[in-house]
């Protein structure tokens, strides 16, 4: 993990040094103003753009506030840490503590600079008023601390990396479909394509839009599909950018076949029709299958069934309705970094086997809503691997 370091440098030297070698030797990159020596780019513009390429930020502060970098008078740690805040990064935050003994000539409030004690007072309040900071004594004190945090930080992000290794898929590509769409040559090939891409995906995610983006009935026939044909075993909806539920297949079919009956005979037909009473083992004949008693039930036939005289305007609201406790209406919202240590605890400890993740992802597009589902079991099973890596001895390379 990429960690960059962010203190005054003169009263904090030795306690850089001793954290620099306790994150090494953890095997970490250490990024900070000591690799900066002789380098052409101004020390503010390379430090602002290495925070933004980093993993983790770390703030060190004592009694110092640094000098001012910009013309509102900030010092280039606080527009780290700014820096830090606006581009999404995890921070990590330590302050010497008030009782410990501090050399007077490392103190602004000490050398009649009356702006800069304001400032770093002003700072240090801050920051310990929006972060659990650290509070540290001596170098050593402040590097185990570190080593604490950082392994912590580092053991829930390459953990949620791995188990969401299992991707979602997204639906965006079926608006079509989803809106009725005419089923027919041309709408059958985009319809294989969703059962194709699903693949092996634990997740497809569903966005629901201002509620005309899906007719009902062409959820309830997804969710036959996907069901049927597919590995996937959930499906989250997003509803104006934000996330509006989440359901298995099997709790959309059971929902929505009681409060549509008529939905609920599609199902029996399908089970009538199918040879020796289960679904086709060739994935685009029990498509084909599917659709085409899909098309006699609701295709016009019968005036009383006409898909687009029955169907309703899928909202979040509804979904709530229709599903009732099927519908999980939760879920974990996490940074860009990962969860924090508190969310890890409720991954593990939940009843749920699969849990909806949220996430704002800033790219340079903008800011966007992913969803994704994490396993519980799967979870686990990297939280109890990544502490036995963790707790081995690391042997330099021969």
């Amino acid at each position: 993990m990429k960690v960059y370091l962010s203190s005054t440098y003169r009263d904090l030297r030795e306690h850089r040094l001793a954290v620099d070698r306790a994150l090494r030797r953890m095997g970490h990159d250490v990024i900070g103003m000591e690799q900066y020596v002789a380098e052409g780019a101004k020390p503010l513009e390379r430090c602002l753009a290495d925070v933004r390429t980093a993993d983790a930020y770390l703030l060190m502060l004592a009694w110092r506030y640094g000098s001012p970098a910009d013309a509102q008078q900030r010092s280039i740690t606080e527009l780290e840490f700014l820096e830090a805040k606006s581009a999404g990064k995890p921070v990590l935050a330590f302050l010497l503590d008030p009782e410990a003994p501090w050399p007077p000539a490392h103190v602004d409030a000490m050398a009649a600079n009356s702006a800069a004690a304001a400032s770093i007072s002003r700072f240090r309040g801050e920051v310990g008023s929006n972060y659990l900071a650290g509070i540290f004594v001596t170098p050593e004190d402040l590097a185990s601390q570190v080593s604490a945090a950082v392994a912590r930080q580092s053991l829930g992000q390459s953990m949620v990396e791995r188990v969401l290794a299992q991707d979602s898929v997204n639906a965006t590509d079926m608006v079509s479909f989803g809106s009725g769409q005419e089923i027919n040559p041309s709408s059958m090939s985009e319809i294989a394509n969703m059962v194709s891409r699903a693949g092996n995906s634990r997740a497809m995610v569903i966005d629901l839009g201002e509620g005309d983006d899906w007719w009902s009935t062409r959820l309830y026939l997804l969710a036959t599909l996907l069901r049927d044909l597919t590995n996937i075993r959930q499906i989250l909806f997003r509803s104006r950018q934000k996330f509006g539920g989440m359901a298995s297949p099997a709790a959309v079919l059971d929902g929505m076949g009681d409060a549509f009956p008529e939905l609920g005979d599609f199902r029996r037909k399908l089970a009538n029709a199918a040879p020796f009473g289960a679904p086709s083992r060739d994935t685009g004949r029990e498509l084909q299958r599917q659709t085409d008693i899909w098309k006699d039930l609701f295709g016009g036939a019968n005036p009383e069934l006409r898909e687009d005289m029955i169907k309703v305007g899928v909202r979040s609201e509804l979904l709530q309705k229709w599903l009732g406790e099927r519908l999980v209406d939760r879920c974990i919202r996490v940074d860009e970094s990962g969860p924090t240590m508190v969310q890890v605890q409720q991954i593990v400890d939940s009843l749920l086997p699969d849990l909806p993740l949220e996430r704002q992802v800033t790219s340079t597009a903008g800011t966007h809503l992913e969803l994704q589902v994490i396993c519980r079991d799967s979870f686990a099973l990297e939280l109890a691997r990544e502490w036995v890596r963790s707790s081995l001895p690391r042997v330099p390379a021969r």
